[in-house]
């Protein structure tokens, strides 16, 4: 209570209060609490406000006194900032320099792409290259003769069993002895690889309509195909080994796993029948390319991506430069503050931290609303709103003082 009974406002000749506040020097008084003194003693009359304000700036213009050594440190660290500013600069613009670098290639290579799309629409695209198709369409006849041949005879054997005595589940005779056992015979053996071969044909399509669900459909469908075939043949071989007495053991399905003769038509057909569907997806797809129309079509197409590709990173550069360009602007400015800020010290003016200033203007205000909220809310809404426009005139017209000064 002592304390607060030092704290006190004069009066002028009148009897009228300046808005002042005389505090008890011996103790360290807050904005906060300068804030409350001062309402309480103006009555929170927001014409008191901007008077209050021009103290608050004096007392926080001595607290940012420094003494000699205190003076030369600040200095010290701001010329080591702005040293750090500097480098800062070199490094970003280095890298503004090795975008630019990038920049001019990227716009150099589609300037050539755009120029070469003119001449493949011209009709001046390079000769296209025949002889991965005729190679490809080679090793598909083969393959396709290889599949027919091998299903014909697979299938042959899984249904009427591996013939007794037969080195092998691959019968060389199976059209002859289809034949033998009626033309209808004949006619499933021959038809019967075409069913692979058909879904060879479905998965080119489905790749081309990127079905990849489908794709996995069908190479499901086939390996499990091909793994009945397997244990058919594998379970045929065995029952006449059993039978040639070359071993005791009746057949179980468990033996299915140590079976190499499984595992043979798995290879020799799923895995074969894979590769050919492949193949054949790309010698379709070759032959349309080497089409006069459809080549020139895919070429631009192809150019036409490339370019977007390049028009995307080149945009990219370009952001990047601008944003760079951005950050040396801003250092720049930076270190002409700092540079001023030494100037100031080395003079003896002491540079004002505004966002310092704004923050204790702040809390000033805040134990001025404080203590004037206790009064009639009436009263209390009225007076906060026109101290908040006073208050908020008095650092405005500061700052620009601040800053012109500079």
């Amino acid at each position: 209570m002592a304390d607060e009974q030092q704290d006190q406002i004069p009066f002028d000749s009148n009897g009228n209060t300046n808005g002042t506040v005389t505090v008890n020097p011996d103790r360290k008084v807050t904005y906060h609490h300068y804030g409350k003194l001062a309402a309480r003693n103006t009555n929170s009359n927001p014409s008191n406000i901007v008077s209050s304000l021009d103290n608050i700036y004096e007392r926080f213009l001595n607290e940012q006194q420094l003494n000699e050594d205190g003076i030369k440190q600040r200095i010290s660290k701001l010329r080591a900032e702005v040293l750090q500013k500097k480098n800062q600069k070199i490094s970003i613009q280095a890298d503004i320099t090795s975008q630019e670098q990038f920049k001019e290639d990227k716009e150099k290579r589609i300037e050539e792409l755009e120029l070469e799309k003119i001449k493949v629409k011209d009709g001046e695209a390079p000769t296209t290259d025949y002889v991965p198709f005729v190679i490809g369409t080679f090793i598909v006849v083969l393959l396709t003769l290889y599949l027919f041949v091998f299903y014909s005879s697979s299938g042959y054997s899984a249904f009427y069993g591996v013939k007794q005595g037969s080195l092998g589940f691959i019968n060389p005779n199976v059209f002859a002895e289809a034949q033998n056992k009626g033309g209808g015979l004949l006619a499933m053996i021959i038809l019967f690889p075409v069913i692979f071969l058909g879904l060879g044909f479905l998965i080119h399509d489905a790749l081309e309509k990127k079905k990849y669900l489908f794709i996995t459909g069908l190479l499901t469908f086939t390996l499990i195909v091909d793994a009945i075939i397997g244990y058919k043949i594998s379970q045929s071989i065995h029952n006449n080994e059993f039978n040639a007495g070359l071993t005791n053991e009746l057949w179980r399905f468990d033996m299915i796993y140590s079976d190499i003769n499984f595992y043979l038509v798995i290879a020799l057909g799923f895995v074969v029948y894979v590769i050919w569907g492949a193949l054949l997806h790309y010698v379709l797809n070759k032959y349309r390319e080497l089409q006069p129309d459809k080549a020139i079509e895919l070429r631009v197409d192809n150019l036409n991506r490339k370019i977007s590709e390049l028009r995307q990173a080149l945009a990219e550069i370009i952001s990047k430069i601008n944003t760079l360009k951005s950050q040396i602007s801003t250092i720049e400015n930076e270190i002409s503050d700092k540079e001023k800020d030494i100037i100031g010290y080395e003079n003896g003016v002491i540079p004002v931290n505004i966002p310092l200033l704004q923050a204790s203007v702040g809390d000033f205000m805040n134990g001025w609303f404080a203590y004037t909220n206790l009064m009639s809310p009436y009263d209390a809404v009225k007076r906060t709103q026109e101290a908040k426009e006073k208050q908020n005139s008095w650092i405005e017209k500061k700052i620009q003082a601040l800053n012109s000064d500079k």
